[in-house]
């Protein structure tokens, strides 16, 4: 099959770096004590070559809200099946040696009150030293509500942050990023593809089969649950131990079968018929959401 070759963004490369090796899950508790270092933790989990993952930022002083609001963060994350490694800061200046040690933010939680700092004057120097980073304040109080939109954040929550509110957060969030592309490792090979143009994949004996909108298929020595954790879970489910199916290409789903965008019916299995079918209506939802 004839590919094109593909731009892939500075950023994207940064996330590409970040990610090679982390092939496992990492995780940490949050540590309450410290200041300077920050403490990371994971959400769902880092896969090697996965640039479906967010890389979020909490930066607050108070330990004891940063440690609630990262559990709130993580339940909501899990709650809509989106892959984040996510990273506590009790400083701004601990934030941004990370940031400038070269770890890429998606989105950074700031408060605006951080002691003697002031969230809303880090924001302007992160946007002078053009840091591309989302931003979502936290605050006690709406005095910066109307100055700090020349910085461009995404919302401003008020403490204490209940989670409907962190859940509407997080969905203006990926209104933003829904993952467009995908960077797959296989076998050796490195391709980069449209999310939207991987219909589904398939496993016959040893070969697993990647069908495109195209109608091209591409045959892999690689097994269906190792590509597996390189595809964005928010979009990718099995619907069979055979099958990987893209949810934007899901048309209708009956009693153990599912038809495609193309007409083409695949089974799904008695034991993930409940699970696809949550997951396809969750991601209906958010589909509306962002048009």
């Amino acid at each position: 099959m004839e590919r094109k070759q593909q731009k892939i963004t500075e950023k994207d490369y940064k996330k590409f770096l970040a990610a090679v090796g982390k092939d496992e899950v990492s995780s940490s508790n949050l540590d309450s004590s410290s200041t300077e270092t920050p403490c990371a933790a994971t959400a769902q989990g880092v896969f090697t070559m996965r640039f479906a993952v967010y890389y979020i930022a909490i930066c607050d002083d108070d330990a004891d809200f940063a440690r609630t609001f990262y559990q709130k963060l993580a339940a909501v994350l899990s709650s809509k099946k989106i892959d984040a490694e996510v990273e506590v800061f009790h400083s701004t200046d601990a934030f941004l040696r990370r940031a400038e040690g070269g770890q890429p933010f998606d989105l950074i939680f700031l408060d605006i009150y951080l002691g003697a700092e002031n969230g809303y004057h880090f924001a302007k120097k992160l946007r002078g030293e053009q840091i591309d980073v989302d931003i979502i304040f936290i605050t006690t109080t709406q005095d910066y509500a109307v100055a700090g939109y020349d910085v461009s954040p995404i919302l401003y929550l008020v403490k204490p942050v209940q989670n409907e509110q962190l859940a509407y957060a997080i969905e203006l969030f990926l209104k933003k990023h829904q993952p467009k592309r995908v960077i797959l490792n296989l076998s050796g090979e490195t391709i980069s593809l449209n999310v939207a143009d991987i219909l589904y994949i398939e496993v016959y004996g040893h070969t697993t089969c990647l069908h495109l909108t195209s109608g091209e298929s591409r045959e892999l020595r690689l097994p269906l649950n190792k590509l597996e954790r390189q595809l964005p879970s928010s979009v990718f489910i099995r619907s069979h131990q055979s099958y990987l199916v893209n949810m934007g290409h899901i048309l209708g789903i009956a009693r153990y079968q599912l038809t495609l965008s193309n007409g083409l019916t695949l089974p799904i299995s008695q034991s993930k018929y409940l699970n696809l079918q949550n997951s396809f209506i969750l991601h209906i939802k958010q589909q509306k959401l962002w048009l």
